[in-house]
């Protein structure tokens, strides 16, 4: 096939969203870390008591795992529609109108307002999302925070609900368990989601096909998602063991996954790369239309 203008090679992808930085402070650098720890953690504490009530357990447990990652988002990620500058570099170099022409800044939503990029002096974008400007930029990030959680119990835990069922969830018994470890998985992966990307449908069709670059948001989604998957190995196990039921498993399997995805997606091995499924043909595609 040939191009058109002269120009050789396929068209290019559609621009993705680069991968999500957590902000280059230093309460939030700890935070970031302490915080999958901490989850976890607090998860292992309660194990006994989800072995024996998993209803009322998980049911007392979400105000505190709603705030947790609440607090997360508002320490250690930029907002959607901000910009974060990269650490190490100076304040002075973000650009007044939002917009960055190097690497050094994210862009995670430019559709949406900008009311907080160049109104805290010379700082810019960077005083509000990073630390200038304290109540400025304090109001900036609670305001989506409480509506990532909103957007987060009407959407994402009724599909993860669905997704549950169709893995194999009981259908006509332990409503109240299925949905609850629902609401569950979707506060340990779309909070941050949310959050970070608002409603950017270019990076949810990333989300939905696997195909986000790393980062420590992606990661603890889809560690969350692949831990409750092989957590339900153990179900159908014939050990009789109270942990075996509906669904202490597959929330361990979740928190392990969320902990350990939310580490290796930041990592300096993992942060930026992607999954691919597809390399081999993509190159045999592309040397046919050559």
């Amino acid at each position: 096939m040939s191009n058109n203008n002269g120009n050789s090679g396929p068209p290019p992808a559609p621009k993705s969203q680069p991968p999500v930085r957590i902000l280059p402070t230093k309460v939030a650098r700890i935070y970031s870390l302490a915080h999958p720890a901490a989850v976890l953690l607090g998860f292992a504490v309660r194990f006994p008591n989800l072995v024996h009530d998993p209803i009322s357990e998980m049911l007392n447990a979400i105000p505190f795992l709603a705030a947790s990652q609440v607090v997360f988002t508002i320490i250690c990620l930029p907002p959607a529609g901000g910009s974060l500058e990269a650490a190490g570099s100076g304040s002075s170099s973000s650009t007044s109108s939002g917009f960055s022409s190097g690497s050094s800044n994210i862009i995670l939503r430019p559709g949406r307002p900008a009311r907080r990029k160049g109104g805290s002096g010379g700082s810019g974008a960077a005083g509000a999302g990073v630390g200038g400007g304290f109540m400025g930029g304090l109001g900036g990030k609670v305001i989506p925070s409480i509506l990532s959680l909103i957007l987060t119990a009407l959407l994402a835990t009724p599909v993860f609900a669905i997704l549950l069922v169709l893995f194999g969830a009981p259908f006509t018994t332990h409503h109240a368990q299925t949905a609850l470890c629902a609401a569950h998985m979707a506060l340990l992966t779309a909070v941050p989601l949310v959050y970070v990307h608002g409603v950017d449908g270019t990076v949810w069709k990333e989300v939905w096909g696997a195909s986000r670059p790393a980062d420590a948001v992606w990661g603890a989604a889809l560690g969350t998602c692949v831990g409750a998957w092989l957590g339900a190995v153990p179900i159908p196990l014939d050990w009789d063991r109270p942990w075996q039921a509906w669904p202490i498993t597959i929330l361990t399997g979740a928190y392990l996954g969320f902990a350990t995805g939310t580490l290796l997606g930041r990592s300096r091995w993992l942060f930026g790369k992607r999954l691919r499924f597809t390399d081999e043909a993509d190159t045999v595609e592309n040397k046919k239309t050559e």
